[in-house]
């Protein structure tokens, strides 16, 4: 990085381009990408189609003065978190930018997530205003906000626009899988690295935000992985624990009160539902204890492999 801050002048940038679906803007995309980095000394242009078919002709035409474009084309498509994935295998920028065709920056703002980034944040993400939709869409979005700031502790104002910038360490200390993409500055910050939010000019709209009921529902359960990453990973039988518990005692105090009906009062227990539940509860809780104690042995045995923190610096 340069000492005048100036993003123009950078070198070492990486602007991943997610393509999700054919784009007649894709070389005013680029030409956009070219001139928010200026000189292109140590930057790179890498274009991930996903499946979508960015043909020879269009990859000769993003060819040109200006930082080189690299196109990474996915035999099928695999979606956002994958793309980005196979990119940074490619790309080897200390700073990298990954933008979606869905959604085109201008160069100030292109420009605003680098500066974001040499200010001091390890990972900056772009913002947009307002929320998707009419009023029922609104709801969800509201509900799922609300639950990402509960489970999470942090509250990002929008994860799927896709417009980030962050240093590659990173993304070379978290993996990436399934829709995990999306919730990298979530993940970021639990690793103590600096997350900033910064507003892109227009509403939702832009970049043709989807929603909806579907949608959200897999979002909650991505969102209950992730607070399970987040708060359990180190330590499984917390989680399994707590639930095992719930259903081992009541299942305990249900078959204790009918051993003492059975002994003391002479009642026959055959067929009653209520043994069949004691029953059922106490081997549910039984199992879920022991998934708990097989994690925290996996844990233990590959814990010098795993780090859940990072390093900010190191003075001697």
């Amino acid at each position: 990085m340069t000492a005048d801050g100036d993003p123009r002048m950078r070198a070492g940038v990486s602007v991943i381009l997610y393509v999700p679906r054919p784009s007649s803007h894709l070389p005013e995309m680029v030409g956009t990408v070219r001139n928010a980095l200026g000189d292109p000394g140590g930057s790179e242009i890498v274009i991930v189609d996903d499946g979508c078919g960015v043909g020879d002709e269009t990859l000769r035409k993003l060819r040109g003065s200006g930082a080189p474009v690299k196109l990474i084309r996915l035999s099928r498509s695999f979606g956002e978190t994958a793309a980005i994935d196979a990119a940074l295998q490619h790309c080897h920028g200390e700073v990298v930018v990954t933008l979606s065709a869905r959604l085109p920056l201008g160069e100030e703002e292109i420009r605003t997530l680098l500066r974001g980034v040499e200010e001091g944040s390890d990972l900056v993400i772009g913002c947009r205003a307002g929320a998707p939709g009419g009023v029922v869409e609104r709801f969800p979005h509201k509900v799922y906000r609300w639950f990402t700031r509960k489970l999470a502790g942090t509250d990002i104002r929008d994860l799927s626009s896709g417009a980030r910038a962050f240093r590659r360490e990173v993304v070379d200390e978290i993996a990436l899988y399934g829709e995990m993409i999306r919730f990298l500055p979530i993940l970021a910050s639990g690793r103590g690295y600096r997350v900033r939010q910064i507003d892109l000019e227009g509403s939702w709209t832009r970049g043709g935000g989807r929603s909806g009921p579907l949608l959200y529902l897999n979002r909650f359960l991505d969102l209950l992985t992730l607070y399970f990453l987040l708060r359990f990973t180190r330590k499984p039988l917390r989680f399994f624990g707590l639930f095992g518990s719930a259903l081992l005692l009541p299942g305990l105090l249900i078959d204790l009160y009918l051993f003492f009906d059975r002994v003391l009062l002479g009642h026959g227990v055959a067929g009653r539902p209520l043994l069949l539940l004691g029953i059922l509860l106490t081997v549910l809780g039984v199992q879920m204890i022991s998934i708990g104690l097989i994690g925290e042995m996996i844990i233990f045995t590959h814990s010098r492999e795993v780090r859940d923190y990072s390093i900010q610096e190191v003075l001697e």
